[in-house]
């Protein structure tokens, strides 16, 4: 029975391998599905001699020889079974498992070119690939204990569920001893917190267009279930083709677990206030909290001032959780920051409503933006909820929190400690 439901199982790969012996190596087939590795002598699988189940915790180790992949280390029985192959084969099926299993001996794979940023939150460092020559960002976490663990699960998690032009894409992920190294692509660009300082003035349609794919990869975000947390310029890459990339996971949740996975969480000053007044899971958020960081990025584009600046960090967070701002300025960008920038996420865009609003911009040089945002928002209230969540499961929960948005008196007890993860 269980060789029929593997038989079932889509295939993804199908090569052969062989096992050196002393007197005659033998040949067994290699069969690769999205659930587990299979190796058979017969091609059909009639019978199945070694099966590994795949999951986020397995770890494999590969054998390399001249640079060259050249085979792997299977376990079975609590033993390490040798596997040899075509090299090309190999590549092909470690690309797969990057996205699906932890690998072993980082050192093997990669040489460490020089260290790009460190902090409490571990290292990053620019390594090229032995075999390919080419070049990737490594983001290096320490496992101290139980919940740190399950913070690195979870970035690894997120990482391997989205795939978009406009989010930093990972390759695979390496396990040795407490320390997780996560293998990303290297962006070559710079971040917009310095791309802003080294701006004098943006043009209107160069800011539109970075909004766009900005919004496209928060779109893609939410429609996956996910909720970053941590919008701002520093976890914004702009490589040098012009391409944005949205980085930095460590913070992120699925919807739904926003309140038990460090509900407190973001950067003082592009934080939206639901998140701030968040105490005791008396007031929920949901996906538009990255919509107003958002809001608080393009201000930051516009005037180069952050829009809950102030002589200290204490007085940037107290504004920032009251919600405690004037925008002067007019113009049709401005008008768009405070369609954003609504206290009341039932006043707020959605990132889909943003995207949709962004393009009409960009289309349409006169387009009024005041007078979009009317029709959106004033017709009538049920419409305007409807409108406000992607789905209408989120309508409904964000209906039943309604009371519990905004409001002063659930932002005591917040203390800036509260904003740091495990980073």
């Amino acid at each position: 029975m269980q060789i029929n439901c593997i038989q079932k199982d889509q295939q993804i790969l199908l090569f052969s391998v062989f096992r050196k012996h002393f007197f005659r190596d033998q040949t067994y087939y290699l069969k690769l599905t999205k659930k587990q590795i299979l190796m058979s002598h017969e091609r059909q699988f009639v019978k199945t001699k070694y099966i590994l189940d795949l999951n986020p915790k397995i770890e494999f180790e590969w054998i390399i020889k001249n640079q060259q992949l050249v085979g792997f280390l299977f376990p079975y029985q609590n033993k390490m079974k040798e596997f040899y192959g075509d090299s090309q084969n190999l590549n092909e099926l470690k690309q797969i498992l990057g996205k699906l299993i932890l690998f072993k001996s980082l050192t093997v794979h990669y040489k460490l070119i020089r260290n790009l940023d460190s902090g409490t939150f571990g290292q990053i460092s620019l390594q090229q690939n032995y075999i390919t020559g080419n070049m990737f960002a490594i983001k290096t976490l320490i496992n101290t204990n139980k919940s740190v663990l399950y913070q690195i699960e979870n970035e690894i998690k997120i990482l391997r569920t989205l795939n978009h032009p406009n989010i930093l894409s990972i390759q695979e992920v390496f396990l040795t001893n407490l320390t997780y190294s996560i293998i990303t692509e290297f962006v070559e660009g710079r971040n917009l917190k310095k791309y802003i300082t080294e701006t004098q003035e943006f043009q209107e349609l160069t800011i539109l267009q970075l909004l766009k794919q900005l919004f496209e990869g928060l779109v893609y975000i939410h429609n996956m279930g996910i909720i970053h947390r941590d919008i701002k310029p520093a976890n914004i890459m702009i490589n040098n083709n012009g391409i944005l990339k949205i980085i930095d996971f460590g913070l992120s949740c699925f919807i739904g677990n926003q309140l038990q996975e460090n509900p407190k969480c973001g950067t003082s000053g592009f934080c939206a206030p639901e998140i701030l007044q968040h105490i005791d899971n008396n007031i929920s958020y949901d996906y538009k909290v990255d919509v107003f960081s958002a809001g608080c990025v393009l201000y930051k584009i516009l005037t180069s001032k952050g829009l809950f600046d102030a002589d200290t960090s204490a007085e940037v967070l107290k504004k920032n959780r009251n919600c405690l701002f004037i925008i002067k300025e007019q113009g049709r960008l401005f008008d768009l920051v405070r369609t954003l920038l609504q206290q009341n996420p039932l006043e707020r865009l959605s990132s889909d409503q943003a995207l949709y609003l962004i393009k009409s911009m960009i289309q349409d040089d006169t387009f009024d933006v005041n007078a979009w945002y009317r029709q959106q928002f004033n017709s009538n209230q049920s419409t305007t909820i409807s409108n406000l969540s992607l789905t209408p499961k989120q309508s409904a929960h964000i209906k039943s929190h309604q009371k519990t948005y905004s409001s002063p008196n659930y932002s005591r007890n917040f203390f800036p400690s509260s904003l740091k993860s495990y980073r």
